[in-house]
């Protein structure tokens, strides 16, 4: 996911706390729902214009991995290398905690039922949960409402988002990302698996990014492809970027007996490893 749509979601939704409401419960978080250990890499290649003409090209390679899995929290550990004209960046290693709906650890977000609502995807209607939220304490107002089906992978099926500064009668910033397509055939690696599609479009006074996301459930972080596209204020190109899948895995997930263990030391599979692909394969 390129890192302006990570951060533009770390605002949105509740903080976490002893009897925080999720989202989404965690069997369906992209993160929260793999064993600790699951890591994914990726290629970002980020292309920047001014009237028209490319002006340089960055590639970053980045690998992510589940760290830790709380209750109502993740950590995430990222690795990145950077390429820019020729010349490579190591950059250090860092650890991110967010909690489960992607919130940092100060905010506090109301989440009240929304009813529920249809969604027609490609002709088939989905029966949704509708949550509607707020930030609240913040100097930009954060409010919206998110669509959730609990059968339908990747589950948020429409996000719709307003950002208004304090003071301000209207939003500066908008944000709709929807599912324009489920069950589709797509490569994933050496791999055909089964993804969704999702267009996101944010618009503001000064840009708007309009981005297509291709998600499996069955790889950490869901996400395994990323066109985005940025253009200013005057409708002219600024950025394009996009993000390839190079590798990833799922790691077992092994638990101990509840009470103290048997003289056989018996330990439990609850997920099947996920096969790892070396590179130029």
């Amino acid at each position: 996911m390129p890192r302006g749509i990570a951060l533009l979601l770390l605002l949105l939704l509740p903080s976490w706390g002893a009897a925080q409401e999720l989202l989404v419960p965690p069997e369906h978080h992209e993160w929260a729902s793999f064993p600790e250990g699951s890591w994914k890499q990726i290629k970002q290649v980020t292309e920047t214009f001014k009237d028209g003409q490319l002006v340089s090209s960055m590639t970053t390679t980045l690998t992510i991995r589940l760290k830790e899995v709380g209750h109502d929290f993740i950590v995430l550990e990222r690795e990145a290398k950077s390429e820019v004209s020729g010349q490579v960046f190591e950059k250090p290693t860092r650890e991110f905690r967010s909690g489960i709906n992607g919130q940092t650890g100060t905010q506090r977000v109301r989440i009240t039922p929304g009813g529920e609502q249809k969604l027609s995807i490609l002709g088939k209607s989905y029966k949704c949960e509708v949550r509607q939220m707020e930030v609240l304490g913040e100097p930009t107002k954060v409010s919206g409402k998110v669509f959730y089906n609990p059968d339908t992978p990747p589950y948020i099926l429409r996000r719709e988002y307003a950002f208004t500064p304090s003071g301000a009668d209207a939003p500066d910033k908008q944000m709709i990302s929807e599912v324009i397509a489920l069950d589709k055939p797509y490569p994933v690696l050496t791999e055909i698996k089964t993804v969704a599609f999702i267009v996101q479009k944010t618009t503001s006074s000064e840009e708007t990014t309009e981005t297509v996301e291709a998600q499996s459930t069955d790889v950490p972080g869901f996400v395994v492809g990323t066109w985005m596209t940025a253009y200013d204020a005057e409708g002219k190109l600024k950025s394009k970027t996009t993000v390839q899948l190079l590798n990833y895995e799922v790691a077992s997930e092994v638990m101990l007996p509840a009470a103290a263990p048997n003289k056989s030391g018996i330990f439990r599979n609850k997920r099947q490893q996920r096969r790892v692909f070396e590179d130029g394969t």
